[in-house]
């Protein structure tokens, strides 16, 4: 996001990798992480260039950020898609027209054809929209990729299960015998002495 905020060819490209990137945490459905990467985002982002250019920043804090989150929440709640989209569509439309705002007042943008100055406000509404239907499904789209990939580095696919418990041992049966074999081998040395005794005296 701060190469596309300094680099006008990386502009467009950098709003669209950094919202990438923060779907990384939410693919191990960490909603408080993906929300802090966000705002660990903007704060560094303000740092390189948010400031100075905050025109080209604000579609990025106030939309393209957040848009990873709340696609997100809409699948893990099973939100109205129907419902949701309009809401989306509506919020990226208003982004735009508020985008489009500040970048006239900054570059004092010259339009190709007189009659877009009259109509450009619809057109960014009827534009965004189309757009932005087509921008949702991407979305949605490379974070099930991400979903994806993440899963294929944790090789187990989620948690690592714990061990089994084993069966409690009878310790004293492993460390000293169990009194019987004790004495089984008592009783067999006992004899053993006892013949070798016996041999000794025939022998005298």
């Amino acid at each position: 996001m701060a190469i596309g905020l300094n680099i006008p060819a990386a502009f467009a490209s950098g709003y669209l990798f950094a919202s990438i990137a923060l779907m990384l945490p939410l693919a191990k459905d960490m909603r408080l992480g993906g929300f802090l990467a966000y705002a660990a985002t903007s704060l560094l982002c303000l740092l390189f260039g948010g400031i100075q250019q905050f025109y080209k920043f604000v579609p990025f804090l106030a939309f393209f950020g957040l848009h990873p989150l709340v696609n997100y929440l809409e699948h893990r709640h099973g939100w109205n898609r129907w419902l949701v989209g309009a809401v989306k569509t509506i919020w990226f439309v208003g982004v735009m027209e508020l985008s489009w705002w500040l970048f006239d007042r900054v570059l004092a943008i010259e339009l190709p054809y007189a009659w877009m100055n009259t109509w450009i406000w619809l057109l960014i509404a009827v534009g965004g929209a189309v757009f932005f239907i087509f921008y949702d499904w991407l979305m949605m789209r490379c974070q099930k990729l991400v979903d994806f990939y993440v899963s294929k580095v944790d090789r187990t696919g989620g948690r690592r299960q714990q061990p089994k418990p084993q069966p409690p041992r009878d310790d004293a049966d492993e460390i000293f015998g169990s009194t019987e074999r004790n004495d089984a081998q008592n009783e067999k040395q006992n004899d053993g002495e006892k013949e070798e005794k016996r041999d000794n005296g025939e022998g005298h």
